[in-house]
């Protein structure tokens, strides 16, 4: 290993090329972050030189850059792998082609030629395209880094890549243009601060502050020095590496053939979330919240692929030394290294990912589309190792396991309606897969025994009696949250279709309504021959009740939401195409009695969709 201390000027002067490997993460620096904060540094030391203030200040450090030189051949120019370091190379890249695109447009010579020096290879021997540019992204990156490289201008950027607004707001470019455009307007417009006159001195500040003012700690691996053990100990500027970095790094560290497995496995977890947002979140690196922090999707599936491989909660803080570990447990005889190659491993760490998706993005069709829009409505993501096992067992036919996905709904339903703690279900569903797994008959029977087994209210599957009294007393509006009473009836409307029964495409987000309105006492007075106070508790009692509550559009909703029960229960019969809203036809009243009889209707509906342990 040596260290250098170089400025930018000398880490960009020499005709040689730093190569981000394909296995590494994409350019994910932002302007609040790290592009303000580096341009008020070069700024900074800018004014200070143009005042002259700086002649005995110690260079400002912009942090490390790890390499390692990689073999070339022939007349190839030489090239560094970057291990560390690979935001900070490009992100001066584009800071130069933007200083580089402005003094072209304004026939600044004092700088141009030196700049060319510092984004261009110009004496390449070879005809390889790549030969040219002193820094090579990973491949999700190429095409419009080699744009702000190559383009020459900022008009012709803008042109690529136009501002468009949507509601009067300029929705996102991609992540390199933006970075272009912040520099070259910042750039331009300090240059400018004091006149025509004056541009060229303080270009010439600019070169002074890059050429002597701003210095990397520049560490260079030998051939056999480990450059996962660099990569694991350090960040990117503000931006914390995620243990699925780490992980990516690790994995193809390994590889003889990086490209080639890279290219058949990895690419799925750089698949864009939404192809009309230019470089938009990828579906893999969108957090999601699990428990009070939030995490991005990749370390949330590796977290849940390794409980379900170790039969042991995981906790996040500890996701990639744990896999580590146990790839490399050779000193455990018990279980022995879980692959034999590389490829292997991610063959099983792709399928399993596959899985994952389709329960983070369900199907809208299906049985495992519905039980995973369950899970995501009872935010239960402490079953998705158990789940993940049960999806990965080639020992259950598809229809044994859409039954055991049933049972798993029922026992959670149940016990969400009943009242019951949550705080055990980590331990609960790792011992379930544990000792699912080790039975030699695996089958939806063997499946419901142990599910069954549970005593006392931390573990136990409600039979029906209970299940009917908490769902006939539970305020299951105030108490389950919008979203879980929403996916309940929604179930129960599907559950109440037939064979016979027209399949109605609902458009438009569906919310869930109180019959009686939670403002009863506008427009639904009590009969005048009662206890006033008496009735009113007895109806506050109810208003939250499943009989009580059913789903509308949103415009229907808000239509007939605090309207006479005259006026509302026929508009609800006669606008919906839900079955859970044909019992209000012909009806002009609504009772507390009407109330508990359509929540007994509904339990009927329910009890049989989600059957107990009897």
């Amino acid at each position: 290993m040596e260290v250098f201390k170089p400025t930018v000027s000398a880490v960009f002067s020499n005709e040689r090329r730093y190569v981000i490997p394909l296995f590494q993460r994409p350019y994910v620096w932002t302007r609040e972050n790290q592009w303000e904060p580096l341009w008020e540094d070069i700024r900074d030391k800018a004014e200070m030189e143009i005042g002259q203030q700086q002649s005995d200040s110690p260079p400002h450090f912009l942090g490390a850059i790890v390499v390692q030189q990689r073999r070339s051949w022939g007349d190839e120019l030489l090239a560094h792998d970057v291990i560390d370091g690979q935001q900070r190379l490009t992100t001066f890249q584009i800071f130069l082609a933007a200083l580089r695109d402005f003094a072209v447009a304004s026939d600044e010579k004092s700088i141009l030629t030196w700049l060319g020096s510092l984004t261009r290879n110009a004496n390449a021997m070879t005809s390889q395209e790549v030969e040219q540019f002193k820094v090579w992204p990973t491949g999700r990156d190429v095409e419009q880094y080699r744009l702000v490289m190559t383009a020459g201008s900022r008009t012709a950027i803008e042109k690529a890549h136009p501002a468009v607004y949507k509601r009067r707001r300029l929705q996102p470019r991609p992540r390199m243009v933006e970075a272009y455009l912040y520099f070259y307007e910042t750039a331009e417009a300090w240059l400018r601060e004091s006149g025509p006159a004056q541009v060229g001195e303080r270009a010439k500040a600019l070169r002074r502050v890059l050429d002597k003012r701003l210095q990397f700690v520049s560490i260079e691996l030998g051939d056999h020095e480990d450059p996962q053990a660099i990569f694991e100990t350090l960040n990117a500027r503000g931006v914390p590496l995620l243990a699925s970095d780490l992980l990516r790094n690790y994995i193809f560290q390994r590889a003889s053939n990086p490209e080639q497995l890279h290219a058949r496995y990895w690419t799925r977890f750089e698949i864009p979330d939404d192809d009309d947002v230019p470089d938009g979140a990828r579906f893999w690196e969108v957090e999601e919240r699990q428990g009070r922090l939030f995490r991005a999707r990749l370390d949330l599936f590796v977290q849940h692929y390794l409980s379900m491989k170790l039969d042991a909660d995981v906790t996040s803080s500890r996701l990639f030394p744990t896999y580590k570990q146990w790839i490399e447990a050779e000193s455990n005889a018990q279980r022995g290294r879980p692959f034999a190659t590389l490829e292997e491993e991610l063959q099983e760490l792709t399928k399993f990912a596959d899985h994952f998706y389709a329960l983070v993005r369900p199907s809208l069709t299906g049985s495992l589309g519905r039980f995973a829009t369950c899970l995501r409505a009872l935010d239960t993501s402490t079953v998705y190792p158990l789940v993940l096992g049960l999806l990965g067992d080639a020992a259950l036919s598809d229809t044994e396991r859409e039954w055991i996905f049933g049972d798993i709904e029922s026992f959670l339903i149940r016990r969400l309606v009943c009242g019951r703690p949550t705080k055990a279900y980590n331990r609960l569903f790792l011992q379930l897969l544990r000792d699912f797994q080790a039975k030699e008959g695996r089958s939806r029977g063997t499946f419901r025994e142990l599910l069954a087994s549970g005593e006392g209210e931390n573990l136990d599957w409600p039979d029906d009696a209970t299940f009917e009294k908490s769902w006939s007393t539970i305020d299951a509006y105030a108490l389950l949250k919008p979203s879980r009473v929403d996916m309940i009836l929604r179930a129960i409307d599907d559950a109440m279709r037939s064979a016979k029964t027209e399949v109605i495409a609902v458009h438009g987000k569906l919310t869930v309504e109180h019959v009686l309105p939670q403002k009863w006492r506008t427009h639904w007075p009590l009969p005048t021959d009662t206890d006033a106070e008496a009735a009113a508790d007895a109806r506050d009692e109810v208003v939250h009740d499943f009989g009580n509550l059913t789903l509308l559009t949103q415009a229907l909703n808000s239509a007939v939401s605090n309207g006479p029960a005259a006026q509302k229960l026929p508009a609800i019969a006669h606008q919906a195409t839900m079955l859970l809203n044909a019992h209000f036809q012909g009806r002009t009243t609504w009772t507390d009695a009407d109330i508990c009889a359509r929540g007994a209707m509904l339990f009927t509906t329910a009890k049989k969709l989600w059957p107990g342990p009897s």
